[in-house]
């Protein structure tokens, strides 16, 4: 019988080719000049990294991507994180107000304490049109919180408005680099040199509920709100 980390790898494949077919599968974030100082705002909740993954993923993939092509966007340490779940994307102005932020407060601490710790191995590159990730596998936990939460954020009037692979296989991401420009040809090689990178495990204890552009950088990153599983 097929694994859940064995349907989550086939979704990240298929995600991966239909953007090389000219397919759109997912929401993707669109090339901005300057992502740091980008005005676009999304409301999302999300996991930190530990400062050994964001020195792991400095050294093994950051560094050496940094040295083939420094035009890109790499992620501050503290920036690194993985997604748990979208409530509104990236738009300047934003597309919720302090309504919608007082109900997914509500939601999330509703919701996320009645799950147990769980933990995401981050291996494999996630290789997209505007930006470079690496790949999160987990068990069904995943699927069960995000399912919860999707189904409270809409009966509160606050439904997520991204699109995804798939409605019922849940995939991790943690973004390391996004591209203002078509990255050279080096890059590329490189990353086919770090595909099957593993950096480790992220252990998910808390969610934290923030305001902050596409590249959760510091100066734009807001928490709302933070929720312990149990």
């Amino acid at each position: 019988m097929i694994t859940y980390q064995e349907k989550q790898e086939k979704l990240f494949n298929e995600i991966e080719n239909k953007f090389k077919q000219g397919k759109a599968p997912t929401s993707i974030v669109e090339p901005v000049k300057d992502y740091a100082r980008d005005r676009q705002i999304c409301l999302t909740s999300v996991v930190f990294l530990s400062e050994e993954l964001q020195q792991s993923i400095g050294h093994q993939i950051i560094e050496k991507l940094k040295v083939t092509d420094n035009k890109q966007y790499y992620y501050p340490a503290s920036s690194l994180h993985l997604t748990i779940q979208n409530i509104r994307v990236v738009h300047d102005p934003p597309r919720f107000n302090d309504q919608d932020i007082q109900k997914a407060k509500q939601v999330f601490a509703k919701v996320i304490r009645k799950y147990k710790r769980f933990s995401f191995q981050l291996k494999g590159l996630f290789d997209l049109p505007t930006s470079l990730g690496i790949r999160g596998y987990c068990d069904q936990i995943l699927r069960d919180l995000v399912l919860e939460l999707r189904s409270n954020l809409k009966q509160v009037g606050v439904p997520d408005d991204k699109s995804y692979g798939s409605d019922e296989i849940m995939i991790g991401n943690v973004t390391v680099c996004r591209y203002p420009t078509r990255p050279n040809k080096e890059f590329f090689t490189t990353v086919d040199q770090l595909k099957d990178v593993n950096i480790g495990t992220l252990a998910v204890q808390t969610v934290a509920l923030v305001t902050t552009n596409s590249v959760c950088h510091p100066d734009k990153t807001k928490i709302i709100g933070t929720y312990n599983l149990r």
